[in-house]
């Protein structure tokens, strides 16, 4: 068992809204795309997304940049966001860096030896016997991950203070050669973000008097012959996007399955689940989960929100989920059972089920 104290987010100051990408699209891909170019960037209408942050302005992509540009621009972006979701997470939960007994990163969409947890050891005021944990590859599934590997580390050690640290900059992976369908997909989709948790082992003392999530069961399941549903392709360029159009599809069949059966193992049934936290690939994605569990818009709210206000932040934007649900129940007396899902190249299904608790 492992608590789930605070969550911080933060978003680079960048904005472009889904009509300044639908014009930056129509100009790049119409060419490519001549008599069927109108039903493609008919996405960017449909992803229900109003606008997303990056680090870079929108002018930025206007030209072909280097791998090793883009990298050296995810190196400087992703610490200073890390440091700003620490600060925000960290000062909701009133605890200082030097309590920290492990620190995880999470990340898939730049490089970095050493890694940007270390980074973070060398400029902020961490122990120097802190635990570093870093996560790679992980894609839209390494927040559910980094949390399921939380939980381990609680139950090893009851006394721990974890700190997870995730930052993806997507917008800095998009190669403008790259003219295939995935490319244009992830244009309509993908945006910049980070986020940090604070969790607890269940012997760490919990100074907030407030409902909180503590998770209580965590799966992590891989389907098979699946390699080519979603992931990179490395070239001179950088990373080009693999992103099958099978993943509504997926979760309909693969994840329903496994989140049913993850729920019967631990004695649940899935009309008790009363809050659903769901990595948003994209709304046809969210459509699925809905068809797959008998789920309506309100039990999707916040995941639907998060979609239209900041895209699809990869790994990060389940958190940005979680801690709305957080704020809006800190203040409940009330307990409840909730899943948190997330798939992501592999191609695996991350489940977790949380038990909010009045502390």
């Amino acid at each position: 068992m492992a608590n789930i104290i605070s969550i911080g987010t933060v978003v680079p100051p960048f904005v472009a809204t889904q009509d300044d990408a639908k014009n930056f699209a129509t100009n790049l891909y119409g060419e490519a795309y001549k008599g069927n170019l109108d039903r493609l960037i008919s996405i960017f209408e449909n992803t229900l997304i109003k606008k997303r942050h990056f680090c870079v302005p929108v002018e930025w992509f206007s030209s072909a940049k280097s791998f090793e540009e883009k990298n050296n621009l995810y190196l400087e972006n992703a610490l200073k966001l890390s440091e700003q979701a620490i600060e925000a997470c960290l000062q909701k939960a009133r605890v200082s860096i030097s309590e920290i007994d492990y620190l995880m990163f999470v990340s898939t969409t730049g490089l970095a030896t050493p890694t940007i947890d270390a980074r973070l050891i060398d400029k902020l005021p961490f122990r120097k016997t802190v635990r570093r944990l870093p996560l790679w590859g992980l894609g839209c599934a390494g927040g559910a991950s980094s949390l399921s590997w939380a939980r381990t580390i609680a139950e090893a050690d009851t006394n721990a203070t974890i700190l997870i640290v995730v930052a993806e900059l997507c917008g800095l992976t998009f190669v403008r050669s790259d003219m295939s369908k995935a490319a244009l997909v992830a244009s309509a989709l993908f945006a910049d973000g980070a986020a940090s948790v604070l969790v607890k082992g269940k012997s760490a003392k919990i100074s907030q008097n407030k409902t909180l999530p503590k998770i209580i069961g965590s799966q992590t399941v891989t389907m098979p012959n699946s390699l080519d549903v979603m992931g990179w392709r490395f070239n001179a360029q950088g990373f080009n996007v693999v992103l099958s159009q099978n993943v509504p599809e997926i979760v309909q069949s693969f994840l329903k399955t496994e989140a049913l059966n993850f729920l019967k193992q631990n004695n649940i049934d899935i009309q008790n689940i009363k809050h659903f936290i769901t990595h948003p690939g994209g709304a046809k994605v969210l459509e699925a989960y809905k068809s797959a569990f008998g789920l309506t818009d309100e039990h999707l709210c916040i995941a639907y929100q998060i979609l239209s206000e900041y895209g699809n932040m990869s790994a990060a934007t389940v958190l940005f989920i979680l801690e709305r649900f957080m704020e809006n129940l800190k203040d409940s007396r009330e307990n409840a059972l909730g899943l948190l899902a997330a798939l992501g190249p592999g191609f695996s299904a991350e489940l977790l089920l949380l038990e909010w608790e009045h502390t």
